[in-house]
């Protein structure tokens, strides 16, 4: 067990306790076993008192529990104020601790997973949808390729003493670490690590993982639902990650090609502010869920294997086509011309000084002192700092040739008519576009020639999926 204690005079007290386990160590056949176990920890009570009554406790303190699953870790945290927060642990230490394992809770919380799938994702978020597709056509015959909460069948064959055996199994002190941050008494950092020395103090057994598929041709997966627009995701696996000598290079590359909702990079000026094609266009050398309803990565995402992706936001379903090719276009560009100095000097300077702004809060400081942790690297905004410092325009260009391609990629697209898609991508069909203002004449030559970019892809490498099959059945 690691104790990650920051005591200073804020009237807040922060915990966030993370187990190095997740949906990467289900049982085969128990996909969500980890996002059900941790979902009935932090809203199924503890064995003392129900989830309403835990509700009723928490109200007037103004707190409430947070739960993270992802395929490496597990996550809890809360922010209380120091005049409640001793009555509070008393409840958290419980829920973690001695959890109440009824059947009603599971009911309930089976239900809100499945709902999460079926509705949240296959009905009402197609750029989240078209992400995790792209993930589990990448990490196919891993770990990693099921989506964390499971799918629809192997949620529905769960049973809570599925859930207690992975509690029993993975919950362990050996691969817990404990944040403390704020105005918390002198000597309570001891008393949690008494309290959950409580835990069994062994490894736990873990899932072989095997080695990462190779990527060895274009794969094209459509998912076919009713929608306005397409959504588009695409990417390939990369062996970069924290801690990696190119990291820092690659995370500069994809900034200047992407930053994550800002208008700086270029997929953004070449798609949408130049073309008008959509909300905006990004690029990633993380895990980075959630995208549309958040400005900051999130922590305690670590993975094992990263991928480079292409976030390109819906656009018309008659400009698909000439989107995926523009996207192409631009990563294809980046890969053979690198970065311009204007670019390399423009990221740094802004990487240098953004990363000060990730740790704006308490949980957040804690998040990324585990991930630091996790990585063997020092705290990440002076990891990035640091890195920066080092890179040459030269030596970031040389990054992005080692690793980065515009070929050999999956691609997913989310939308109606698909099938006619396909074809259209398999036949090189011209994908002319069209505007309803005046554009430069650059902008009109550089068309002509994405209109007819070929996309190199092998008919049994492009299938068309429907939509109520994705996350249905255990991969």
């Amino acid at each position: 067990m690691n104790v990650i204690a920051r005591p200073d005079p804020s009237p807040l007290v922060t915990f966030r306790l993370v187990w190095r386990t997740g949906a990467a160590q289900d049982p085969p056949g128990q996909g969500g076993a980890a996002w059900m176990t941790a979902m009935m920890l932090a809203s199924g009570g503890s064995r003392g008192l129900s989830y309403k009554q835990i509700l009723d406790l928490f109200f007037p303190m103004g707190v409430s529990v947070a739960c993270q699953t992802d395929k490496e870790m597990i996550a809890f945290s809360a922010e209380v104020h120091r005049d409640h927060f001793l009555r509070f642990y008393d409840v958290f230490r419980g829920m973690l601790l001695d959890p109440g394992w009824r059947e009603d809770d599971f009911e309930r919380l089976i239900d809100d997973a499945v709902n999460f799938l079926e509705v949240g994702l296959r009905g009402q978020n197609d750029e989240e949808l078209a992400k995790e597709v792209l993930y589990q056509e990448i990490f196919s015959g891993h770990p990693y390729q099921r989506h964390s909460a499971g799918s629809v069948e192997s949620l529905r064959g769960l049973r809570v003493e599925d859930l207690r055996r992975f509690y029993f199994d993975q919950f362990t002190g050996e691969n817990l670490t404990i944040g403390l941050a704020g105005g918390f008494p002198p000597g309570f950092d001891e008393l949690l690590r008494s309290d959950f020395a409580l835990l069994p103090s062994r490894n736990p057994p873990s899932q072989p993982s095997p080695a990462v598929r190779n990527l060895d041709e274009n794969e094209l997966i459509l998912v076919e639902k009713p929608a306005r627009g397409v959504a588009i995701s695409l990417g390939f696996p990369i062996g970069v990650r924290r801690g990696h000598p190119d990291f820092p290079a690659l995370l500069l590359a994809a900034s200047a090609l992407g930053q994550h909702r800002m208008s700086s990079g270029r997929l953004f000026t070449r798609m949408r502010q130049l073309r008008g094609l959509n909300y905006g266009d990004y690029a990633y050398v993380e895990y980075f869920p959630g995208g549309m309803f958040t400005l900051e990565p999130g922590q305690n995402l670590v993975r094992e294997n990263e991928i480079f992706q292409l976030w390109i936001r819906p656009v018309e379903r008659q400009q698909a086509h000439f989107a995926l090719r523009l996207a192409l276009h631009e990563l294809e560009n980046l890969v053979c011309g690198g970065l311009t100095p204007e670019e390399f000097d423009r990221t740094r300077s802004f990487l240098s000084k953004y990363v000060n702004l990730l740790l704006k809060t308490k949980v957040d400081e804690l998040g990324y002192a585990i991930d630091s942790a996790y990585y063997g690297i020092p705290s990440y905004p002076e990891y990035v700092r640091v890195g920066m410092s080092a890179l040459t325009l030269e030596s970031v260009n040389a990054a992005i040739r080692r690793h980065l391609r515009s070929d050999r990629l999956a691609i997913v697209m989310v939308g109606r008519e698909m099938a006619e898609l396909r074809d259209a991508i398999l036949t090189d069909a011209v994908s002319p576009m069209t505007y309803n203002s005046p554009k430069p004449d650059e902008i009109l030559e550089e068309d002509k020639l994405v209109e007819r970019r070929r996309i190199p892809l092998r008919a049994e490498r492009a299938k068309v999926l429907p939509v109520d099959e994705v996350f249905a059945r255990e991969a």
